[in-house]
């Protein structure tokens, strides 16, 4: 039954945050007088692309459209999970160990 509702839970969360708008973007094709264009809001306009394009891009490249809110949520989240998965091996490993630094009862 948990399996279940984290199921549903993980369900509504996707279609909240963006399940829904790429369903209504697919539904509706593009007018047929439009040429596609290859802008890309993350990359400077007025740049090299090969200088923005690496592991480690320098300050000036990018847009105001990184980040936000959406990329915090994210860290946010992955920091909880990794410290409730911390929690889970700490709280196992000492119900598995003897009583370590207490005094034993005889």
């Amino acid at each position: 039954m948990p399996h279940r509702l984290l199921v549903v839970v993980l369900i509504v969360v996707v279609a909240v945050l963006g399940g829904g708008r790429a369903v209504a973007a697919s539904s509706e094709p593009p007018p047929p007088d439009t040429v596609p264009t290859s802008e890309n809001a993350y990359l400077p306009a007025d740049g090299q692309l090969s200088e923005c394009i690496s592991a480690l891009p320098p300050p000036s490249c990018g847009s105001e459209a990184r980040g936000g809110w959406r990329q915090t949520l994210v860290m946010v989240l992955v920091g909880l999970a990794l410290a409730v998965i911390a929690w889970r091996i700490i709280r196992s490993a000492r119900r598995r160990s003897p009583a370590h630094g207490r005094a034993e009862v005889t």
